[in-house]
């Protein structure tokens, strides 16, 4: 790709929605060269690149399920905020919750005195341990259904539309748990905040096996012990069926010299059992790493642009990209890959460091696969009345003689 043109392309207002490779049809994919998925057992699945947010594979992702023990994972991401802003503490003792209230499934045996919030975090990443989950559900906010109404706005702050949680166990009530409701593109939204909130988490769900008072469990993600480069993240069985989130990471090189360590996500709803569970998981994440190259477009630090601001107290602002941009693409097809970036002519103060003020779009073919945001890399205050006044005279003078431009450029 000529990065000077691509730093040169053209301006567009309107900012859409992501378009994610897995919304079109297999045909419309495999013509553009996308690579056909392997055949699973599981009825609902989602493959997602962490590294770079994009679909790379899917089947009914938006399948409606309850998702029994996956709330646990919400649970230890509501947990996770709350130490960040100084709720609580992972130090802090949590006393352990009444006997009669832990509803069926796994268990950590808490003794009544408790124990530390890392320790009711490791159980619940390890082994979905439903009394830690009830025990962090009153500590952070006094009570379970105060809790559940923080698991619900958290998920539609983040975009999981099609998600409602009852519990923070998923594992009350049948009949309670079955009113509950997710997709695995939901659960793979909520995975996706956690690695870009808490990548530290990962280290606890890594772990084969939880010890606490004299017991010892094994974590139900058995790829654990069967593919070094899985780390985690989330594995849970109800009945004749099971459910996981898995995730691995592997070195990728992304150019002549460079290389990442690309993390894969796998979501796997309703599977007949744990061992189709991970041949599964094991299937789909040989094929993200075998059937996929990671191309890096743009480094994090460079500069694409100045743009012009409007009724600021300077009239220019850099902007940058978030972080490296790099795009997952199938293997061999990197020469049909053409990108764009988009931008308003014009920007109004106040603006904010990290504030989106277009987006870099890239297709494969007539395919959009990726979008990344272009943000502000400094605030701008706006300024005094004299100022404001004067830009809004030049506002008005450009809006007679301008007409938007767009330009493309293909890698």
């Amino acid at each position: 790709m000529s990065s000077p043109r691509l730093i040169a392309a053209g301006l567009l207002v309107c900012l859409l929605a992501m378009v994610q490779p897995a919304a079109w049809s297999q045909a419309s994919l495999t013509a553009a060269g996308w690579p056909e998925p392997p055949t699973i057992s599981a009825k609902s699945y989602a493959l997602i690149d962490l590294s770079t947010g994009q679909s790379l594979a899917s089947k009914d992702d938006q399948k409606i399920v309850p998702p029994m023990g996956l709330s646990g994972l919400m649970t230890a991401y509501v947990t996770l905020q709350a130490v960040r802003d100084r709720k609580i503490r992972l130090g802090q003792t949590i006393v352990a919750p009444a006997e009669a209230d832990i509803p069926p499934g796994p268990k950590m045996f808490l003794s009544p005195e408790g124990a530390p919030v890392s320790k009711l975090l490791e159980g619940l990443f390890v082994i979905g341990a439903h009394d830690a989950a009830l025990a962090l559900a009153k500590a952070v906010a006094g009570s379970e259904q105060d809790f559940v109404a923080t698991m619900n706005a958290t998920a539609t702050r983040i975009g999981m539309t099609n998600t409602q949680f009852v519990s923070s166990t998923g594992g009350a009530d049948l009949a309670l748990e079955l009113k509950a409701t997710t997709t695995a593109r939901d659960m793979a939204l909520l995975a996706n905040q956690l690695f870009f909130d808490f990548p530290d988490a990962f280290a606890l769900s890594r772990q084969r096996s939880l010890v606490f008072n004299s017991i010892s469990q094994n974590n139900k993600n058995r790829l654990l012990w069967l593919d070094r480069t899985v780390d985690g993240l989330y594995a849970t069985d109800f009945t004749r069926t099971s459910s996981s989130l898995v995730t691995a990471q592997r070195p990728q090189p992304v150019g002549p010299q460079d290389q990442v360590q690309r993390r894969l996500l796998v979501v796997l709803l309703d599977v007949p059992s744990p061992e189709q569970r991970s041949a599964d998981a094991l299937k789909l994440l040989n094929f993200g790493y075998q059937k996929f190259d990671l191309i890096r477009l743009f480094r994090q630090d460079e500069r694409p642009t100045m743009l012009q601001v409007f009724k600021g107290i300077q009239d220019q602002v850099r902007v940058e990209f978030r972080r490296d941009v790099n795009v997952a693409v199938p293997r061999g097809a990197t020469q049909n890959l053409r990108a764009e970036l988009s931008h308003p002519r014009g920007l109004l103060a106040p603006l904010l460091a990290g504030q989106p003020v277009g987006q870099l779009r890239i297709w494969l073919g007539a395919i959009e696969i990726h979008r990344v945001d272009l943000v502000a890399a400094e605030s701008i205050r706006s300024a005094g009345l004299l100022g404001r006044a004067i830009d809004s005279l030049r506002l008005w003078m450009t809006s007679l003689t301008n007409r938007p431009e767009q330009d493309k450029d293909s890698p």
